[in-house]
């Protein structure tokens, strides 16, 4: 019998706070993540070897897309740290379930460790994270600027006509939809990633448990589907990421830009 669950399952409780599979995961891969980080420091070389050309090859590719993105090098640098330590995390959490020995590891009558991304909750954590962060920087950076873009009351304030009330009115009610379409930006980026990779691993158990003939050889074709999914989807999410904080923080500039030449 293939057991599916589509939440998360809770190993214990620290006290009104449930700690779950997927929350154990997370921290042990953020655990060997930092060790990792320690032991490569040590061991960065002119000429590479693999594992450090490989990180050099993502990390010239990421930062290509951060200076298309912000348009500018030294603002790119600023964001490429939280945006490298995404997508390692997320590439990591979304092959996770395919690391050896992890699903047979199991706490009472559950399983142990659980794929973060498989997690509904962790991937609604880390969209909301991105489009609350984008909506931050651009409040702090123009203010008035970024909440006139949601709440455009001042045409309407300004209207001298029924055409320019008509006209403000259809703008005002085009700001509330792009309130909607940030809450939209959450739900978009989380379930495009959970459901991907939560279906590859149901794709894989079924293959492998429809009988005792299909559990080594049949899963292969589609693990390795699986794992290309996860590829791609750790990738889209960063740079889906990385188009909402940067559009967020060139529009914001802008606008003080402008307010600074307007004044001078």
């Amino acid at each position: 019998m293939i057991d599916i669950r589509l939440p998360a399952d809770i190993l214990f409780m620290i006290g009104p706070v449930p700690v779950r599979n997927g929350h154990v995961a997370a921290f042990l891969m953020t655990l060997a993540f930092s060790l990792f980080a320690l032991w490569f420091s040590g061991r960065i070389k002119l000429v590479p070897g693999r594992i450090q050309t490989a990180l050099e090859l993502i990390t010239e590719f990421l930062m290509d897309q951060l200076e298309n993105a912000f348009q500018d090098r030294d603002r790119a640098k600023k964001f490429f740290p939280l945006m490298m330590t995404a997508l390692l995390f997320i590439l990591i959490a979304n092959q996770f379930s395919l690391i050896p020995l992890v699903s047979s590891i199991v706490a009472g009558d559950v399983p142990a460790l659980r794929s973060p991304t498989s997690d509904l909750a962790m991937t609604l954590a880390l969209a909301l994270f991105v489009v609350v962060l984008a909506n931050v920087l651009a409040l702090s950076i123009a203010p008035l600027h970024h909440i006139g873009s949601f709440i455009r009351i001042v045409p309407i304030l300004k209207a001298r006509s029924l055409a320019q009330f008509g006209r403000a009115l259809f703008d005002f009610l085009l700001g509330l939809l792009d309130i909607i379409s940030e809450f939209a930006k959450v739900l978009s980026l989380s379930g495009r990633l959970f459901g991907n990779i939560f279906a590859g691993e149901v794709m894989v158990a079924v293959i492998a448990g429809l009988s005792v003939y299909t559990q080594f050889l049949a899963p292969i074709p589609f693990i390795f589907l699986a794992m290309f999914s996860g590829l791609i989807q750790a990738f889209v999410f960063v740079l889906l990421s990385t188009q909402f904080i940067a559009g967020s923080v060139n529009s914001a500039l802008e606008s003080r830009k402008e307010a600074v030449l307007s004044h001078s």
